[in-house]
């Protein structure tokens, strides 16, 4: 399932040129074409990012704070698909 980059990156706390390298470097899937992550085109998917997130917290690069808010808007987002 699919979001637009730019949307999503500013509820869960990541900047949209930020979330835009991660997908660039196969860190998450998606898309951003021309390289701008506020054109209506750039999308992630939700699920690698949920995982991603997750992996985030893992490694403890992630508060426990960050990781509930991130975890929130994405299953929030998915849900209202």
């Amino acid at each position: 399932m699919k979001t637009a980059l730019y949307q999503i990156a500013y509820q869960i706390g990541i900047h949209p040129t930020k979330m835009a390298k991660l997908v660039r470097e196969g860190e998450i899937t998606g898309e951003v074409p021309g390289d701008n992550p506020q054109s209506k085109e750039a999308w992630v998917d939700l699920l690698s990012l949920r995982n991603f997130i997750e992996w985030q917290r893992e490694q403890g690069r992630l508060d426990e704070a960050a990781y509930l808010k991130a975890i929130r808007h994405i299953e929030r987002t998915l849900d209202s698909r």
